[in-house]
């Protein structure tokens, strides 16, 4: 044999031998992965809470929703966009609960005709929440979904909302929500997409999503668009439905909804924003059915590997 036959001969051998130990260098490449993997850090989003005061039987006041929030071992919170003053106090007392302001929303008017797009304060908040990584989602409002008259202003919106977005190294991201301008995340996408600034993007919202295009897979429409989810909410939900409340917002051990699958996709397109719980109108005492997700959230996790 020549000596490119000789090689060729070895290197099957080798890859032939090796996964049933007759190679003797096996156990060195076997270390070696095994390295690699341990240094592999372990997928761990970081897990808010959302809505969580909207139906909680205890009516909290804001001090004491972080302090639950904190004990049952969530990273940060959602909340409306807090303007003026409000948002240097609230900011402190999230501080000093070690809680990160993962999601704020505000509302966007999409109509050309409307007096003003957004609160003028908007501005300034998002100076203040410069360095803190914080996802601002929009609600685009104004006129009906989908309505074409509201494309040239959304974009033009985006794009300088973008732009201050980047100065404070925050990020703009569009809230889905049913009923408005841009309910469906598939319209959502086409906007962001027009936009086509590197700091907007659209949030995947389960309730919504269920709500407006439950009829169709959601998974290619994040593999495809993995780089534009800026922001993942999700919750307990029963398919089919057309309610929120034991419908299509439950807790994260009610539903049928398969959630797991949801986290290992997302893992796999390599998301690595913020994943909210979704409480919207689930009813109780908020710390009883928070509690009861928590145990849930914790045990998906670890089977994503």
């Amino acid at each position: 044999m020549n000596a490119k036959t000789v090689l060729a001969f070895v290197t099957l051998w080798f890859l032939a031998a090796a996964p049933v130990g007759l190679f003797p260098g096996q156990g060195l490449v076997a270390v070696v992965a095994a390295e690699r993997t341990a240094d592999t850090p372990a997928w761990k989003p970081t897990f808010f809470a959302l809505c969580m005061d909207n139906a909680d039987s205890k009516k909290r006041p804001f001090p004491d929703q972080l302090t639950m929030v904190r004990e049952l071992g969530f990273d940060g919170v959602g909340y409306p966009l807090w303007l003026g003053e409000a948002m240097e106090k609230n900011l402190k007392a999230l501080d000093d609960q070690k809680l990160q302001p993962c999601l704020f929303w505000t509302s966007v008017n999409v109509n050309p005709k409307a007096p003003q797009a957004y609160d003028p304060r908007l501005k300034d908040s998002l100076a203040r929440l410069k360095g803190r990584g914080t996802v601002v989602c929009v609600l685009l409002q104004g006129l009906k979904p989908a309505d074409p008259a509201g494309m040239d202003q959304a974009v033009k919106v985006l794009r300088g909302l973008g732009d201050l977005a980047a100065a404070s190294d925050l990020r703009i991201s569009i809230y889905h929500h049913t009923g408005d301008w841009s309910q469906s995340l598939l319209f959502a996408l086409e906007v962001v997409k027009k936009a086509d600034h590197p700091r907007v993007g659209v949030n995947f919202n389960l309730c919504h999503w269920l709500m407006i295009d439950g009829d169709k897979d959601y998974r290619p429409v994040l593999r495809e668009n993995a780089s534009r989810i800026f922001l993942v909410s999700l919750n307990g939900a029963k398919l089919g439905s057309k309610t929120w409340t034991n419908g299509l917002i439950q807790p994260l051990d009610k539903g049928d909804f398969d959630n797991l699958e949801l986290l290992k996709l997302l893992k796999g397109i390599g998301y690595r924003g913020p994943i909210g719980l979704m409480c919207y109108g689930v009813p109780g005492d908020a710390r009883e059915h928070m509690e009861r997700s928590m145990k849930v959230w914790k045990e998906m996790l670890a089977k994503t590997g």
